[in-house]
């Protein structure tokens, strides 16, 4: 076994320790940033474009960069969570010309990377989210690892690259299959027109976490179900769009979830990012 082997099997069972000790089921998708409070540690939005992330270990805070997709804040969130639990001291991931993240071949940033793809795409969650759906990982569309992707929170691509490499689900031919459908041409198939913002597709089957949106994005919702609060606005049938910071909830048959609407490129603490106006400087 490798050296890299070795730390990945570290990190992968810290990540799944940190799970357990908070009550997030194996088999569950997670909000990092939830978990990261409930852990002790700060989490901050701020508007800086070079910058990915940072973690510190004075006062235990992360910051995530407010400017990134939001499948990367997640993914970053859950990094820097794991720079804490390995207590690997102050950290700081800038964005580099070609949009990666600097410090990636470091022993340090490989664990937090391991440590992440393991907390919020643990193999049980990714294999129960395709067999309660009924659908076959090695014969997925496109729509549904798009799915998928929205409800373990992570960006479509890091999907694809999980099931292909550290998973093995699927072979690299299907995953280079499935990354020459762009997101964007997934969205405007699901929806029937462009979508300039995101959209994340909330089924019958979706357990485990809060649906995380920001003003703009688009929520494809069951047929048949009720949406309450003043955070979406109807489209269409089945489609509602966040238009304000604050909650909402759909529900439908044994489906009962909270929305949560943040404000977009919020700056500031974690914990008020879905609140209307809050100066949490004052």
């Amino acid at each position: 076994m490798s050296n890299r082997d070795g730390l990945a099997r570290v990190a992968v069972t810290e990540a799944l320790r940190l799970r357990s000790r908070h009550g997030r089921a194996g088999d569950h998708p997670i909000c990092p940033i939830d978990l990261a409070l409930d852990e002790g540690v700060e989490v901050r939005f701020a508007s800086i474009p070079s910058l990915e992330g940072m973690y510190t270990p004075e006062g235990r805070a992360i910051v995530v960069g407010s400017l990134r997709p939001r499948g990367r804040r997640a993914f970053t969130c859950a990094h820097e969570l794991g720079h804490d639990a390995f207590g690997h001291g102050l950290r700081i991931d800038e964005l580099l010309d070609d949009n990666t993240a600097t410090n990636r071949k470091d022993d340090t940033e490989f664990v937090a990377d391991r440590f992440a793809a393991a907390l919020l795409m643990p193999k049980l969650a990714v294999l129960q989210a395709f067999v309660i759906r009924g659908w076959q990982i090695g014969s997925c569309t496109p729509a549904q690892a798009f799915s998928i992707a929205g409800l373990l929170g992570v960006g479509y691509t890091t999907l694809i690259g999980y099931l292909a490499g550290t998973l093995a689900v699927i072979d690299q031919a299907k995953a280079t299959r499935l990354r020459k459908v762009a997101p964007k041409t997934i969205r405007a198939e699901l929806v029937g027109a462009d979508v300039p913002g995101g959209l994340v597709v909330v089924d019958e089957f979706w357990r485990g976490r809060p649906v995380d949106v920001e003003v703009g994005d688009l929520v494809v919702v069951p047929d048949g179900a009720s949406v309450s609060g003043e955070a979406l606005e109807l489209v269409r049938e089945c489609l509602f769009k966040a238009t304000a910071p604050g909650t909402a909830r759909v529900a439908c048959g044994s489906l009962d979830v909270v929305v949560r609407v943040m404000r977009l490129n919020y700056t500031g603490l974690a914990v008020y990012r879905h609140l209307q106006e809050v100066d949490d400087d004052a």
